[in-house]
């Protein structure tokens, strides 16, 4: 067999091999939906290795929004988009990095992502999370973020 032959099966056989080797894709963004006799919504789910799961919600300007996110695990963050994919909060650099309380400022869908930060992620360990959202209607007094 020839040099050229050999190199052709060798790239040829990473190719091939390379397509059957999973590929990470990343999550799709689960919309938050509430009945109409309630405020709030429990979601919960799988964060595995460095993905991000988000979770999205219709908000009216001046509607507050409260998130608590639970986990056994140590490590396990939110942050908090608006409408236009700006962050307006991190938990991972918050002194309280499971809840959250915040005005919306506009109206729109805004993103809640949920992910690990800590060595595990590395080994691409999972962790279960729970977050309980609740949305209210600005008080009169006002509300400030």
């Amino acid at each position: 067999m020839t040099k050229k032959a050999k190199i052709v099966l060798l790239a040829g056989g990473l190719l091939f091999g390379g397509a059957l080797l999973p590929s990470h894709t990343p999550a799709h963004a689960r919309t938050v939906h509430f009945t109409p006799d309630t405020n709030s919504a429990v979601v919960s789910g799988t964060v595995e290795g460095t993905e991000m799961i988000p979770f999205r919600l219709a908000l009216r300007e001046g509607q507050r929004l409260d998130v608590q996110c639970h986990s056994r695990k140590k490590g396990i963050f939110f942050v908090v988009k608006d409408p236009t994919g700006a962050v307006i909060y991190k938990s991972a650099e918050s002194p309280q990095p499971d809840r959250w309380t915040g005005q919306a400022s506009a109206p729109g869908r805004y993103t809640l992502a949920v992910y690990q930060q800590h060595p595990a992620t590395r080994k691409g360990q999972t962790a279960f999370f729970r977050l309980h959202l609740t949305v209210a209607e600005a008080s009169a007094a006002g509300f400030l973020p």
